[in-house]
């Protein structure tokens, strides 16, 4: 599949979209760190708490599921993850490459591809 490329006003068009991609990437991260501190709580009396240790492990395999479709639906508009602090969102451009940081209403300059995360 050929990665989209945009122009300024197209990519400009994305940030609602990749408002919620970003806010749902945070809330399964959260979410996964939870039911792991969680895991690990429950692995210690797993005697005891054997069937709450099994469905937490099995929420915690769902969301990570979860977290990988969303990375696809990333990919899927041909944009990534920047390993940039703060976290930002590569878009490829036709003539310009531009970034995009969650509760920004306006793109930066990228002059290279950063690596996906």
């Amino acid at each position: 599949m050929k990665t989209p490329k945009y122009t300024r006003t197209q990519a400009k068009c994305l940030i609602p979209l990749l408002e919620g991609i970003t806010e749902e990437l945070a809330d399964r991260r959260a979410r996964i760190q939870v039911l792991e501190d969680m895991v690990a709580s429950l692995a210690q009396s797993a005697h005891i708490h054997g069937e709450d240790l099994r469905t937490r492990r099995y929420e915690l395999h769902h969301e990570r599921l979860e977290l990988r479709r969303v990375g696809t639906e990333l990919e899927e508009i041909g944009c990534t993850i920047a390993l940039t602090e703060p976290f930002e969102i590569f878009i490829p451009g036709e003539e310009e490459s531009f970034g995009w940081r969650p509760g920004d209403s306006f793109l930066r300059r990228s002059s290279l591809e950063p690596f996906a995360a």
